[in-house]
């Protein structure tokens, strides 16, 4: 069940992901980058506000419903009724505090479209809450594909029609809607709609308090760079950095997909069967560190011909702010599972300090750096912000699973890097999609004849998808 649904979703991912490339590089090149730089403000503006429009229900919600199935109907109409609420009043703070900030016009109808797309994510959420509890990921990733096809067919004819910021975000609303009716037809019905109690909301919303300073700590955490960015150096240090973060956000999207679908198996056991829960993470680490060290290390020393190659001459600026940002690479992979595991064993106050204080360092950062270095002081805050949260969730999940690491048997993945490396440096002038195919080609063969096939740590991965 876990590697189908991992199968799945990453199948999503790897799908959407090559749909997005390509229209990711025309949305960057029509733009230019101080518009771009405009247009990635408006989303980090309103990231954190969709954050409070969810406040962590999504998550309680797969929770409960996966520890106890016979209630979902309950649950998903209870979640319903508080999620549009709860989106409607920040839709309406969200464009108060951009009037009180005195945007201009088109920003703040562009923000205005992001916080009308927040009140239809929140009618999608019990849509995909439910398929996601149930496991049902194939349909979630059907939703995804779809999703993505959809999105970049209404964001090229966008763009051939010329169209700036305003329009794109008009776009994103009108796709959200369809894909809002598409969700809810794939999950179906929870049950007959049971009659939500008077106060049944606000015990919720107390209940996901912890998640919803987790979910606006996240939203803070990951976007406050690009905000203060605008505030401290302008749309055109932005837009460059905007470009170089598009790889790191695929990388999330990915970590996403490779954590994701272990969360319903967690919650039902992390409370009750602990060292199945610890298993299930000593199992998952290494393989993600497979994934990770070469797609760090390859992409640090093909960044520069990576930028040049989809984003032209123009954001020539945007390669060493990705040779920076990437090193965050590894830590978000490791944290994503380790955060759902935490989660699922109701640690999350912890975790709540936990991306407080990397908000409060990311924002220090950015204040201290961002003026003398530009862009590249906000991926320096950015960089040590992931390595000092994965420093303290692992710390955190020690102590709350009794999960040991080990480094036996690492030495195959950095032999199978350094083989990589010079396959990488000799194929340059192949050009550089060549020559990352052929470095990823020699990483797999490497490791098949160090003999990964027959180590403990491929049959602990057969072992975990074949659950």
């Amino acid at each position: 069940m876990i590697g189908r649904n991992i199968s799945a979703l990453v199948a999503a991912q790897v799908a959407t992901k090559a749909i997005n490339l390509l229209v990711s590089v025309a949305l960057v090149r029509w733009l230019g980058v101080h518009e771009l730089g405009r247009y990635a403000y408006v989303l980090a503006f309103c990231f954190p506000f969709g954050a409070l429009a969810d406040f962590g229900l999504a998550t309680l919600a797969i929770r409960d419903v996966s520890r106890g199935p016979a209630q979902a109907p309950r649950v998903i109409a209870v979640v319903r009724r508080t999620a549009l609420t709860l989106a409607t009043a920040a839709s309406a703070a969200m464009v108060g505090l951009a009037l009180l900030l005195g945007h201009d016009t088109a920003i703040v109808a562009a923000i205005g479209l992001g916080g009308l797309a927040s009140v239809v994510s929140a009618l999608t959420m019990p849509s995909l809450v439910l398929l996601t509890a149930q496991e049902r990921m194939d349909r979630l990733a059907l939703q995804r594909v779809t999703g993505a096809v959809l999105s970049s067919a209404i964001t090229l004819g966008v763009l051939l029609a010329h169209g700036g910021v305003v329009a794109l975000l008009a776009g994103s609303l009108a796709v959200s809607t369809l894909m809002c009716l598409f969700a809810r037809a794939l999950a179906g019905a929870a049950g007959p709609a049971p009659a939500v109690p008077a106060g049944a909301g606000v015990a919720l919303l107390r209940r996901a308090v912890p998640f919803g300073l987790l979910m606006a700590g996240f939203a803070l955490y990951y976007r406050v760079d690009m905000v203060m960015l605008e505030w401290l150096a302008g749309p055109g240090e932005l837009g460059r950095y905007a470009a170089a973060y598009r790889f790191l956000d695929a990388i999330i999207a990915l970590a996403a997909s490779l954590g994701g679908p272990l969360f319903p198996r967690l919650s039902s056991v992390a409370v009750s069967a602990p060292g199945e829960a610890r298993r299930l993470l000593e199992a998952g680490w290494r393989p993600l560190l497979a994934l990770g060290l070469p797609l760090t290390v390859g992409t640090v020393l093909v960044a520069g011909d990576l930028v040049a190659l989809l984003f032209g001459p123009e954001y020539a600026g945007a390669a060493p702010l990705l040779r920076l940002l990437i090193l965050g690479a590894l830590p978000l992979f490791w944290v994503n599972v380790a955060n759902h595991a935490l989660i699922a064993g109701d640690r999350v106050w912890p975790l709540v300090g936990i991306y407080a204080l990397s908000a409060l360092v990311n924002v220090v950062g950015n204040v201290a750096l961002v003026p003398h270095w530009g862009a590249a002081g906000s991926a320096v805050a950015t960089v040590v912000c992931e390595w000092l949260n994965l420093f303290l969730v692992v710390r955190l999940l020690r102590g709350a699973f009794g999960m040991t690491v080990t480094t036996a048997g690492l030495w195959r993945y950095l032999a199978a890097t350094g083989a990589m490396l010079p396959v990488l440096l000799l194929a340059h002038a192949l050009g550089v999609m060549v020559a990352i195919a052929l470095a990823a080609t020699a990483y797999a063969v490497t490791l098949w004849a160090l003999g990964y096939t027959r180590s403990a740590d491929h049959l602990a991965v057969k072992r975990l998808l074949a659950q």
